[in-house]
């Protein structure tokens, strides 16, 4: 395999009765030198329903499979804000809807970390937090662990040829959380501009109302569970691929990676924020959580690869978002927690989880406008615009680097010093609280910041 290429999966547990597997729709594929670039069929719109049932059948693949094509998932139709309720929405304690048999075991609700404190500034004597970014908390997994008697196995998809990884088992599902139905979900949803937010592999918030959206924009009941024709589509998205066996290039595996402190102050005698270690840039290149990586990869020092070592991966790096054009308009609700984008003629083009602001700084409502697109931007802080922060503390201008407070991008607004922009701690988006501006994943203030640009218009809504 030449450096650079990677070869789609498909990915399924092989003693699993029901015979599902990962596949792979691609017709070509071409490495090109920043990594790899998949030449996808333009659509699935050609392929006939009975050819389909062959193939699976040629591999034999049971359950059923819808009639229908979905690779056009978007009705022609412009997109409708969800009404004001829908910012109610309730997680189900599963993601299965009542009438289906769970496809995976071990399916529990996802331990979500506490939203940040709102201390009363308005308390005599009161000690001002030090400001600064979180730490990340995950689990170190050996890469001596052996995978679980749960552990699904991969499989090469058919015309995927020589794949090295093929017929290997991960370390997932491992813990009690993991769902490999959850997994495939996350995956399906990112790679169709349905945002998730950080892949892992269990059941939360973010993947519950991501579902739902999909639901809602594709004329399906919006249960925002895995109900019957979710699973169909999950199983159809078998022509595609779950998983990608990647070989990393020389920009891949580049550094420096270096501890850096998570005081606003100390942060500000350093030139650079890189990230921390290999292991989180990779992680973040597949919008999932490095334990996530580390369970699809066991036997492997993630932090110690070079250029030319391949990993398993979730397949988002090439999903349908690069096929979409430019952004004409971006949609952030407040009682929603999310940031939509549509396009000039109003279709709907991606969906994000996103923080949005505090009872001390709420979303400014209003219609707006960008008026800037900076990638690796510093960051000014200015305590007296913080009302967790004594207003006496000095101001820091930090570097630049993905682990700065304003993560990879900054999209420049009409509203003064409220802005879009990304985070180094994704795991916590919509979980916490804001200064007010708007904020996404790096991965998915990337994807908005290279499809607008001065002048695209602004909603903040309620």
């Amino acid at each position: 395999m030449s450096n650079g290429m990677h070869v789609r999966l498909c990915y399924g547990m092989k003693t699993d009765e029901r015979g599902r597997e990962f596949a792979d729709e691609m017709k070509k594929v071409r490495t090109v030198t920043s990594g790899i670039r998949l030449n996808r069929a333009e659509t699935w719109k050609g392929t006939a329903f009975h050819i389909c049932v062959k193939m699976f059948l040629a591999i034999l693949l049971a359950g059923l499979l819808p009639s229908s094509v979905y690779a056009q998932q978007e009705a022609d139709s412009p997109a409708q804000t969800p009404p004001a309720g829908f910012g109610l929405f309730k997680l189900k304690k599963t993601p299965f809807a009542s009438k289906v048999a769970r496809r995976s075991s071990g399916m529990t609700l996802r331990h979500e970390a506490p939203s940040e404190s709102e201390p009363d500034s308005e308390e005599e004597g009161k000690k001002w937090p030090v400001p600064g970014l979180e730490y990340r908390v995950e689990e170190v997994i050996s890469p001596e662990e052996k995978p679980g008697p749960r552990a699904a196995t991969t499989v090469p998809a058919p015309g995927a040829g020589g794949v090295r990884s093929a017929n290997r088992k991960i370390n997932f599902p491992r813990d009690p959380e993991d769902d490999l139905d959850v997994l495939k979900l996350q995956i399906f949803l990112d790679y169709h501009g349905y945002s998730p937010g950080e892949i892992d592999g269990r059941w939360g918030y973010n993947t519950g109302r991501a579902l739902y959206v999909y639901q809602m924009n594709n004329g399906l009941t919006t249960t925002g569970q895995l109900d019957d024709a979710m699973l169909r589509r999950l199983d159809e998205f078998a022509n595609v691929g779950y998983l990608v066996e990647y070989t990393l290039s020389a920009d891949d595996v580049k550094g420096p990676f270096y501890e850096i402190p998570r005081d606003y102050h100390a942060m500000a005698k350093y030139k650079w924020l890189p990230y921390e270690s290999l292991s989180e840039k990779l992680a973040e290149k597949f919008h999932c959580s490095q334990s996530l990586l580390r369970k699809l990869n066991p036997g492997v020092d993630i932090d110690r690869l070079q250029a030319g070592d391949t990993i398993l991966a979730p397949n988002v790096v090439d999903g349908i978002d690069e096929k979409r054009g430019e952004v004409a308009l971006i949609r952030v609700s407040k009682h929603n927690k999310w940031t939509m984008a549509f396009d000039a003629k109003g279709r709907f083009m991606f969906y994000y989880p996103s923080t949005l602001g505090s009872e001390y700084d709420p979303l400014p409502l209003g219609n707006y406008q960008v008026t800037s697109v900076i990638y690796y931007p510093p960051f000014k802080y200015q305590p007296k615009l913080f009302w967790d922060a004594d207003p006496n503390e000095p101001e820091e201008l930090l570097p630049p680097g993905p682990n700065s407070p304003v993560g990879k991008v900054w999209i420049g607004t009409s509203r003064k010093s409220v802005g879009i922009h990304g985070t180094p701690n994704p795991e916590n988006i919509s979980k916490n609280t804001s200064h007010g501006c708007i904020r996404l994943t790096n991965w998915d203030a990337e994807q908005l910041a290279k499809r607008v640009k001065p002048g695209t218009r602004i909603e903040f809504v309620e």
